[in-house]
Parts: structure tokens; C-alpha cells; sequence
């Protein structure tokens, strides 16, 4: 008996024991390590984790990660509080730990690299076209800025660190519509032209010196550190392949008039764009109806110049073929006539 009853206090002292162990790990939380002047949220890392970027950060934004996922660039826009304008937000992730924040007016399109390089476009809270670029190194030390007289667009940084790219939009200055290119090592801009493409993100090649710009689509516009296509063939291919009517016709637009007035699907597509509201919207359709009559200009039509060219004229008689409207019209015998 006496045996029994030892057996059940040892049980009973070992689940005591595994309960206390329980308890102590679900209360313990993350600690914080100073190093120096560095504060670093030090997060235990057991394969599951409740702890996001957000928690780390301690802000919500948009995040990108480097492409071998060692590094996490966070980042929240500046916005207007009770009238009262409060700064945007970036930060740096090593895994879980939080190698620095810092606050700017409005940071936007924010990329890291493989080795904790970050780049950013400050678009700055201002009235002017202007905007600021910003490079960091992984301690949050700034060792690049170079402010634009246009509004600043996307930016993309080369995996290893090399070369950083940024483009402006519109403006009345020399910096309106450019792509500069950044060598980071040396800390300068080593070359700037007129944007060839718009693009939404994009990927350098620091051994070959290509850049390849991808838009909305998907589409690949490749050029080289001088801002010339090297893939012209394979783009105009995909986007006739793959393209709206829209996309298709400015496609065109790169081509030489007798090669496209020879087209028949370039008429087609000039058609097809008169019910397409995205593709009248880009070229009008004043501007449409013009090109048709165009196109059968080249082909000797004068008949279907004519009906088209005076539709155009009707939407808009500022349109730019008045002149020769009116040269073609005095041709054609007035029983010939459309209308």
C-alpha cells in the first residue's frame, strides 16, 4: 500500500511539474537588446511565429522582401492628420530583427537588395514637381540622395548592390521624363535619358548591362545602360501576341507610315479601337477616323479618305487634315461625293 501511494505522488509531482514548464513558455516575451546607441527587437524564432513584420515595425505598410529573402524593406506613406501633416515610415528586417526605422515625408517604391542596400522615392509633401531619392546602407545611414525637379515614379536596385535605376514623370525642367541610373559604389549618377518605357518593376543585369523594364502586362522592354532597345523584335511580337488594342496600336505608331498603311491588320485594329473605350481614349477618336483615312490615302482610296477625314473634322476641326481634306475634296465630282 504504502508503494501505491509513493507511485501516485511521484505522478502527481511530474504533472505538476510539465504544467509549471507549460505556462512559463506561453508567458514569456520577445526581449529587447541594446547594443550601443542600437536598439534590436530580438523575436525567438521557432518555425511558428506570431510575430509580423507589422509587430516588428511597429507600423502597417507595404513591404518587399530582397530576392534571396534575407532582408524586408517596410514602408508607410506620409499622409494629413486633423489638417496636420504626419511623416511616412521605413524600416529594415533582417529575419526578425529590426536593424533600423526612421521616419520621411512620403516613401514610396522602397527596395532592398541581397545585401541590405535600400533604395526609396521620397515623393516628398510638397505643391512643386519634385522629389528626392534616398539610398541607405543596412544601419539606416544614408550614402546617397539625389532630389529631382519632377515627380518621382518607381525604382529598382540590382540584387548585388551595383546599380540602382529611378524614373521622373512630366515636368517643365531638364529632369522631366528621365531614368537616371545610379552607381551606388561610387555614389554618383553616372547617366540619365528620356524614359523609353513606363514600367512597374524591373530587373538589372550588372554583367551584361541590360535593364529589363516589365509594365502592367507583363511585357519586357529591354535596354541597355544607354537607353536602347535590344529586344525590339521580341517586344513588338509579344505585345501583337498578347496586347489590348490599345497596346497594339501604339506598336504601330513606332512604325514607318508606308510600312503601316500597308498593313491590313493595322486597319483592323484602327476599327476595332472605334468601339474600344480604352483605345479611343488614348488616340480619340478624331485622331482614329484621321488614320483610317490615312491608311486609304496610301492605298488610292480617296472615296473612304474623304468619309473618314470628314468625320474626323466633325469631332474635331482642328484635327490637322483641313488642308488636304479640302485639296482631295475638289478631285472627286460632286455626284461622287459621300453625303
Amino acid at each position: 500500500m504504502n508503494e501505491l501511494i509513493g507511485l501516485f505522488l511521484i505522478i502527481g509531482f511530474i504533472y505538476f511539474l510539465v504544467n509549471k514548464i507549460k505556462k512559463q513558455s506561453i508567458t514569456t516575451k520577445p526581449t529587447l537588446k541594446n547594443n550601443g546607441n542600437k536598439k534590436e527587437n530580438s523575436i525567438p524564432t521557432t518555425g511558428k511565429s506570431d510575430y509580423s513584420v507589422q509587430n516588428i515595425s511597429g507600423f502597417y505598410g507595404s513591404t518587399e522582401y530582397s530576392s534571396n529573402r534575407e532582408y524586408c524593406v517596410t514602408y508607410a506613406d506620409g499622409y494629413f492628420n486633423n489638417e496636420k501633416w504626419k511623416n511616412g515610415e521605413i524600416a529594415l528586417l533582417r529575419g526578425t530583427t529590426l536593424l533600423f526605422k526612421k521616419k520621411l515625408q512620403r516613401p514610396n517604391s522602397c527596395h532592398v537588395s541581397n545585401d541590405g542596400i535600400v533604395i526609396c522615392c521620397d515623393w516628398l509633401d510638397s505643391e512643386a514637381l519634385t522629389g528626392e531619392f534616398l539610398v541607405f546602407d543596412n544601419t539606416g545611414e544614408q550614402i546617397f540622395t539625389k532630389k529631382t525637379t519632377a515627380n518621382l515614379g518607381a525604382c529598382v536596385i540590382s540584387s548585388d548592390s551595383k546599380i540602382a535605376i529611378f524614373e521622373t514623370f512630366r515636368s517643365d525642367t531638364a529632369d522631366s521624363n528621365q531614368l537616371f541610373l545610379t552607381d551606388i559604389e561610387k555614389k554618383t549618377i553616372f547617366n540619365k535619358f528620356s524614359r523609353p518605357h513606363s514600367f512597374n518593376s524591373a530587373e538589372i543585369d550588372t554583367v551584361s548591362h541590360l535593364i529589363k523594364l516589365k509594365d502592367h502586362h507583363g511585357f519586357v522592354f529591354e535596354i541597355d545602360y544607354e537607353g536602347h532597345q535590344t529586344n525590339r523584335v521580341a517586344y513588338e511580337n509579344q505585345v501583337l501576341r498578347e496586347g489590348s488594342v490599345y497596346d497594339k496600336l501604339w506598336i504601330y505608331e513606332s512604325k514607318a507610315n508606308d510600312i503601316k498603311n500597308k498593313d491590313e491588320n493595322y486597319l483592323y485594329l484602327l476599327i476595332q479601337a472605334l468601339d474600344d473605350e480604352n483605345a479611343s481614349y488614348g488616340f480619340g477618336k478624331d485622331m482614329l477616323y484621321r488614320k483610317i483615312g490615312e491608311y486609304y490615302e496610301a492605298a488610292g482610296d480617296i472615296s473612304k479618305t474623304i468619309e473618314n477625314w470628314e468625320k474626323a473634322l466633325v469631332i474635331n476641326p482642328k484635327v490637322g487634315i483641313k488642308r488636304k481634306f479640302d485639296v482631295l475634296k475638289k478631285r472627286i465630282p460632286p455626284t461622287n461625293r459621300s453625303g
